[in-house]
């Protein structure tokens, strides 16, 4: 009780309102920091915390990457193909490429065949036969 008599004294208030004072400006500091940041934020569209000591702007991304966004749309088109079609592209693809060499050899053999028979190459013959 004395100290706060000697204070009072010395500097015509008492130490409660001082206390009362710090906190109302401190508290009055902190909405302005608060205001501060989201005039900060909205001006240059990121949070100021974002900022290092380069003054270099580091900003999270969350999400897929653009090639994981890519395979994901690639799976849905095969799985959509799939849907529609029976097979998958690739066996689809496969088949083809199977298919044409079938055809590749059957015409080989076909060629082979037309020189056993007429002694001459299949290119060799003209419009007329």
């Amino acid at each position: 009780a004395e100290v706060k008599c000697l204070y009072n004294e010395k500097f015509g208030a008492d130490a409660e309102s001082e206390d009362e004072t710090y906190h109302n400006q401190l508290q009055r500091c902190q909405n302005s920091l608060s205001e501060l940041e989201a005039l900060f934020v909205q001006k240059y569209r990121h949070d100021i915390n974002d900022v290092d000591e380069d003054v270099c702007v580091w900003i999270e991304t969350t999400g897929h990457s653009r090639m994981e966004t890519l395979e994901e749309k690639l799976a849905e088109v095969k799985c959509l193909y799939h849907a529609k079609f029976g097979a998958d592209a690739e066996s689809e693809d496969e088949t083809y490429h199977n298919q044409l060499q079938r055809y590749q050899n059957s015409l080989s053999e076909l060629e082979a065949l037309f020189m056993q028979k007429y002694g001459h190459d299949i290119n060799d013959v003209d419009e007329d036969g």
